[in-house]
């Protein structure tokens, strides 16, 4: 909760124009959208307002409904310079997907419905008011696809649910469509080239990766760092209050996991102990804390030992499983610990490697380079190359 408060106060402050409502976003909106207070709120957070969604409706009176598009007044700079355009902003997303792998369409207190037939109404409706259509969806690509087929009046659809694709844009009828990149690690820009009439004659995308070399804005870099200061106390106090597993100060081999921990492994790995000890991996965790992440879920299961798959679950309760460990390359040991052997442990790299050294997590991640820094030697079960 608190971070989408922070994702929505920031998208006002970083002058984003519009926003699609994801199934995933519903039990937040409830909260968001409770007609009860909604103006105070509305006033804390304008961006509310720009939040859409042309195929999610309330089920009741006590929530509103978010807008079904939005419309933007641009200034031409080039080619017809000073015309001026409208550019309106629409959203459709998938239903959810229940645990039991079928598709909803109530939950937390909304409707969703049918985003085709939503498209069909409401895309006709915002092209008699626009220049240009842009459709934000929340959907795999042959959805989009779809929706791009059955409404030639759509220009654009910038599509987004886990999917990474900087690859040329593809195109349906008139519309092009791009996608957006996970975790903005990438700002994809789309230009348009517009003719004399200023109407589209070609979309042209291309990724800015935002790594280092791009210095932080200040007021922005001021931002992040209060909504990490949030909400990372609120997911300490949160973990305080979640009982683990085990006590944390009980033995590892009372732990009632697949995993043992680097000190289990030390007991007859001691050479390769002291090597791990002295890399990067041994203080992975000290990354996230530096930049207050140790709790964000999405940014933890690279720096320790078997997280959401019976191993570490927060450094309250499970300290003794942080960092990147033995097992977080070799795999569950504690079979291994009760009954050593033969045959365990194998990992090929560089393979196993780029599962958390992906480009965007690790763009200077280079195999030859790292790799003499974490080989444990002639007894080491990882084989580069294999």
């Amino acid at each position: 909760m608190t971070k989408n408060k922070w994702v929505v106060k920031s998208y006002g402050q970083f002058l984003f124009d519009a926003a699609n409502i994801s199934y995933s976003d519903l039990p937040f909106l409830t909260e968001l959208f409770k007609k009860e207070d909604y103006d105070k709120r509305a006033e804390e957070m304008p961006f509310m307002e720009k939040l859409v969604s042309a195929n999610i409706q309330p089920i009741n009176d006590l929530y509103r409904a978010p807008a079904p598009y939005v419309i933007r007044d641009v200034t031409l700079k080039r080619g017809a310079s000073g015309k001026k355009i409208k550019v309106g902003i629409t959203g459709f997303t998938d239903l959810r997907l229940n645990t039991m792998g079928v598709k909803e369409n109530i939950y937390a207190g909304y409707q969703i419905n049918d985003p085709f037939e939503a498209a069909k109404k409401i895309i006709p409706e915002l092209k008699q008011k626009v220049d240009i259509v842009i459709a934000l969806v929340y959907m795999d690509q042959a959805m989009a696809q779809r929706i791009a087929t059955e409404n030639p009046d759509i220009d654009t659809i910038v599509g987004a649910k886990k999917i990474h694709n900087r690859e040329e844009p593809q195109h349906f009828n008139r519309a092009t469509i791009v996608y957006s990149f996970d975790q903005t690690k990438y700002l994809g820009e789309l230009r348009y080239y517009l003719g004399g009439d200023a109407r589209i004659e070609n979309q042209v995308q291309r990724f800015i990766e935002l790594d280092d070399k791009i210095p932080d804005d200040p007021q922005a870099a001021a931002t992040v760092t209060a909504a990490h200061q949030e909400f990372t106390n609120d997911q300490n106090k949160q973990a305080q209050k979640t009982p683990a597993t085990t006590k944390p100060t009980a033995l590892e081999t009372n732990f009632n996991s697949p995993f043992a921990g680097a000190d289990s492994c030390a007991l007859c790995h001691e050479e390769e102990f002291k090597i791990w000890e002295k890399t990067g991996h041994a203080h992975a965790m000290a990354t996230l804390e530096k930049k207050r992440q140790h709790f964000d879920n999405e940014c933890v299961g690279c720096h320790v030992v078997g997280f959401q798959k019976g191993g570490f679950q927060s450094l309250v309760t499970t300290p003794q499983l942080a960092n990147v460990q033995c097992e977080s390359c070799h795999g569950p040991g504690r079979q291994h610990v009760e009954n050593p052997g033969k045959g365990y442990g194998f990992m090929p790299t560089p393979q196993g490697c780029t599962i958390c050294h992906t480009v965007p997590n690790s763009p200077d991640f280079d195999f030859t380079t790292y790799w003499p820094k974490v080989k444990h030697g002639s007894r080491d079960l990882l084989k580069a190359g294999s």
